[in-house]
């Protein structure tokens, strides 16, 4: 018997029985490309795929930070942002209080109540300074100096460069 193309031995060998399995075990040839097939397809199996450079998110975000978008495009998006926005808004509105004619009446009633808001809290704030300025102060500053550690510990270093001109 002659010996068969690779493809059929091959896929002789996947199925384990047939004709093709007596020939290799009497061919040494077709024994030995069967064995250096199945010692490539183990090997093949073994390689990982390699882990990225050390140094590649700063390289990515190098070449990011070097081509900005052109102001055109940040302008269309930030617009487009704004139009749905607004849309929303008013598609809200007019789902929830009626007819767009009272979308005026209705900002200046929220207008009324946040000034309302805001006086008394600035009524709020005016007690609570002139009868805790002190305790207050002392515990705010304390607060923002705590964070501020805090914040610097959690956050990396700067690199300095140092140019050394001969």
């Amino acid at each position: 018997m002659d010996c068969p193309d690779f493809e059929t031995l091959f896929a002789a060998q996947l199925e384990g029985t047939g004709e093709y399995a007596e020939h290799v075990a009497g061919c040494p040839d077709c024994a030995a490309i069967l064995e250096e097939h199945r010692q490539l397809e183990k090997d093949l199996f073994r390689l990982a795929d390699p882990l990225p450079p050390a140094d590649l998110v700063a390289r990515v975000m190098q070449r990011v930070a070097a081509e900005p978008l052109p102001v055109r495009a940040e302008m269309r998006v930030g617009l487009s942002i704004l139009a749905a926005t607004l849309m929303a808004a008013v598609l809200s509105f007019v789902a929830t209080r009626g007819p767009i004619g009272l979308l005026g009446a209705s900002a200046a009633r929220a207008v009324v109540a946040w000034k309302t808001a805001l006086w008394g809290l600035n009524n709020a704030v005016q007690v609570v300074w002139s009868t805790t300025a002190i305790p207050l102060t002392v515990s705010l500053t304390l607060l923002l100096f705590l964070s501020l550690v805090g914040l610097r510990r959690v956050a990396p270093p700067r690199a300095v460069e140092i140019e050394v001109h001969p």
